[in-house]
Order: structure tokens, then sequence, then C-alpha cells
């Protein structure tokens, strides 16, 4: 169905924040199970007036009025983004606190169509397919006369319905109502299965200054099939105030976690050495703990590094510019040095961690999203979203990369020998390799969150996996021993 805005009305309700959406495909399916909030097909009675001039306190003040809590973003975090990850931000906070998945990837493709339709100032146009050739099997497109994402958010989720002279929802008439709320049952879309199971979700987001008078945030939101090949951020990846990682305690008696923003909590027997605090040049993506136990290092998405206890600076590449983010790091087997790898699969290495090659600068089919050390041989491995896995000084023992997975991978851990390793998907799908055995998974199960990250419980062979909330999901012999309430929640 296709949505298109009055021009001369568009012209009108442009200072004000007009929105224009289109969309293709079929009709809405019904709620998911243990679903929170109103869902398409329902929407909410009627537009709620914002609470404030403070946008996030009225998505909040909205978001309450249909049970669900408040959006789990900082303001200070989020404005340091791009306009356009603060709108994939937004768009999968919205989902997941209503129970639905998260849209996997943004891609160069849906990126390019949305400045189209941001510099035009009009919706941008819907791909049949997405690059790698896989058709698109549901599209929406969203447009809205803003520059604050939060503000252009609040417009398409909470005040997309008829209010008379005040609608700014363009194709929302009196006349026409069907296309009322046609921007919130876009992002809350609850996309259809494929042949082979769930859907890859993707999606393109921009911003132009000079699309329209106040502004112009233009996204797209597609299904297909099978993957992008064009990949240029996850969900993981996002910079939201979120748990990012779990680093244990050899003894399996204890974990940090960490978040976005630098905030760690201990639990168990590990001690808090400390955490971050006031604005960071780039949020926090990982966590390692040196090998006794009594310290650990944060590690930005620019390569700052920021060491606690007796963790030691090394080096670091904060003041370097990039090619690509970094998305992990790993400790050397003595916690005398410590490798760091970015999305394009670039190792950077300081102390005592010996460089034995990387991805960097070779072509990928999916972002690598972290890496383990090897304890046997000193070597280490990156594994990029779809599994794929590039050895370097260590055994090489199996991949996902050809095969077709339900949620991208994000992140891995090694077994205490050496002989074997384990991926953990954002859904918490589970796939081992070597010796490292399967104790469990979390596939297939709702979660409220996303998995970010996981870790190995040496002393028993078992490991933990922790979501975007902080929520700990144990396995094997490892022992819950609490979980970090999110700064951002």
């Amino acid at each position: 169905m296709q949505y298109r805005a009055r021009c001369r009305a568009a012209t009108l309700l442009l200072p004000i924040g007009v929105m224009i959406m289109s969309s293709i495909a079929a009709g809405l399916t019904g709620a998911p199970a243990g679903a929170a909030g109103i869902l398409p097909p329902a929407n909410p009675a009627s537009n709620i007036a914002p609470s404030s001039a403070d946008w996030l306190a009225s998505i909040d003040a909205a978001r309450a009025q249909e049970g669900v809590g408040t959006m789990s973003v900082l303001e200070s975090q989020l404005d340091g983004l791009p306009v356009a990850e603060q709108v994939f931000t937004v768009v999968n906070d919205e989902r997941i606190d209503r129970g639905l998945p998260a849209v996997d990837y943004m891609t160069s493709q849906l990126d390019a169509d949305a400045q189209a339709g941001a510099d035009a100032g009009t919706d941008p146009p819907l791909p049949s397919s997405v690059t790698g050739g896989a058709p698109v099997t549901f599209g929406g497109s969203l447009w809205s006369g803003q520059s604050s994402a939060l503000e252009a958010d609040y417009q398409w989720m909470y005040d997309d319905g008829f209010g008379g002279a005040s609608t700014i929802n363009l194709s929302c008439t009196a006349a026409s109502t069907t296309s009322c709320w046609g921007h919130r049952d876009i992002i809350l879309h609850e996309f259809g299965d494929c042949p082979s199971g769930p859907p890859v979700l993707s999606m393109g987001a921009a911003y132009s200054p000079t699309g329209a008078p106040g502004g112009s945030i233009a996204a797209i939101v597609v299904s297909s099939c099978a993957p992008p090949s064009d990949v240029t951020l996850t969900w993981g990846q996002v910079a939201s105030t979120r748990t990012v990682g779990i680093a244990p305690l050899a003894s399996g008696t204890g974990y940090w976690e960490a978040e976005t923003d630098g905030t760690v909590a201990s639990f168990g027997s590990a001690q808090n050495y400390g955490s971050l605090s006031g604005q960071l040049n780039s949020p926090i993506v990982g966590i390692a703990a040196t090998p006794n136990g009594q310290g650990y290092w944060l590690v930005g998405a620019d390569g700052g590094i920021f060491n606690f206890g007796d963790a030691s600076f090394y080096g670091s590449t904060g003041g370097l510019r990039l090619n690509k983010p970094i998305v992990g790091m790993a400790s050397t087997p003595d916690g005398k040095g410590y490798w760091m790898v970015a999305s394009d699969g670039g190792i950077f290495s300081f102390g005592d961690a010996a460089f034995y090659g990387s991805m960097g600068g070779t072509p990928l089919n999916q972002p690598i999203v972290g890496m383990a050390a090897d304890p046997a041989s000193g070597g280490y491995w990156e594994v990029a979203a779809d599994g794929g896995i590039f050895s370097f000084d260590a055994p090489f023992l199996g991949s996902t990369g050809g095969l077709h997975l339900n949620k991208p991978i994000v992140g891995m851990e090694a077994s205490p020998n050496g002989q074997g390793y384990r991926f953990v998907a954002s859904d918490g799908g589970i796939f081992t390799f070597g010796q490292a055995p399967f104790d469990g998974s979390t596939g297939g199960i709702p979660l409220a969150a996303p998995v970010m990250g996981m870790a190995p419980d040496n002393a028993t062979n078992g490991y933990w996996m922790a979501a975007a909330d902080g929520g700990i999901f144990t396995f094997g012999g490892a022992s819950y021993l609490g979980r970090l309430v999110s700064s951002g929640d």
C-alpha cells in the first residue's frame, strides 16, 4: 500500500514536523505471544499529547500509558551518535520493549535509499531486493521533517493518528483513516517467517539539514530471507546504554558486566575496581579481565583503553583514525598485553600481544563482531556476524559461515585448553566446535533484550551469556551470581 502526502498540506505542516510514509507487502499479523503494549493491528485510541518539551520524557510517559517501561537510552549518549544511528537505536528500543525482535542490520544500500529520501524531503524509495540478491519480503519507509530522532519517534509512534486540523500524518484524514498509525505499524510490524525460519531484518536511516526547513529524517525497514551483503552496523554495536559484555574470574566464582557508558558491576567474589564517569568520546564495546582476576580493561569503539585494578595500560588507538570501529578485545594469557579487533577484521596489538595477522583490508561477507585468544598457542580467532571464523596461529575447528542463521552471531569464547570454541547469536543460540561442549541455549525462547556476549566458566567448562538489559543466562556448571540493572532502564 502507498501513503503519499498532499504537497500543499506538506508545506503547511512542515514547521511542526510533517511526516509521510509508504509501505509494501502483505497485511499486518497479530501480536507475538508475551508481547507488551499495543501492537498492530491494534493502535492507540487517540493521539497522545507530549507531556513536556523533553521528547524522551514524553516518549516514556506515552509508553507508560501502554504499560511499557521507559526507553533504554540516555539522551547524552544518543546525542553523541549520528542521527542515522539514533534512529536505528530508538526504533529497535520501541520493538524490543514490546517483545518484538530487533532489526539486525543497517546496510549501505538502505542508508543510501534513506539519504535520497532525506535529501528530497520525502519518503525514500523502497528496493525490491537487498544487496546480495535476496528479495524484500516486506518493506516500510518513513519520513519526518525534524532534526531530532526522538521527536520523529514520538510523532511516528504516539502522534500518528487523526487529530483534526493538527494531524501531522498527512495520509491520515477523516475520510481515509486506514492510513492512520501507518508509521507506527511499520516500526512495530511483526515480520512473517521465511520458509527456512525467522526473517532477516535490515534498516537504513539518514538525515539532511536541507531536505526540509526543520531538518529531514528518513528511514527504511525491510525483511528478507537471506542477510544482505553490505552490512555497515549491527544492533550489537549500537551505542545506547546497554550491557555490552561479561568478563569472568578464572575460578568461576564471579564475573563483571559492563555497559556502553563505562559502568561496571561486579558479582560473586569479583571485586569492583571502578567505572567510568563523564562523557566518552566513543561508547564502551567490551570488557576483559586480567588472568588473576584483580583488574579489568574496558575498550571503546574508538580503541580507547581504560584500565582498572592491576590491569596495566599498554597502549590504545584512541587518538588514531580507524577505518572501522573496534568491536572487542582479548587479553594475552599472562595479562601483559591485549589485542583489539575492529569490525573490518583489523587487529591492534599492545604489550606482549603478538600480531599474527588480521582480516583488515580483506573483503568480508559480514563484519567481525568479536574475538577470543587461544590459551594454548597464544594466537587468536576472529568471528563474523555470520559465524565465519578466521584463525591466526590458532586452530580452525569449524564455523557457521555457510549456514543460514536465525540471528547474527554477536560473540565467542574459547575453551580453557584451546581445543574448542563457542559462538553465541543475538537470540542466545549457541554453536560449539572442537571440544567445547553444548550445555544449552536460549535460541527459540523470546528474550526481553538481545544477547550481547558470552564468557566461559573455566572451572566447569560451562558458560554465561549476557543480554543488553543486563540479564544473565547460565549453562553447564556456571553459577548465576546476579545481574546488572542497566542505567538506561
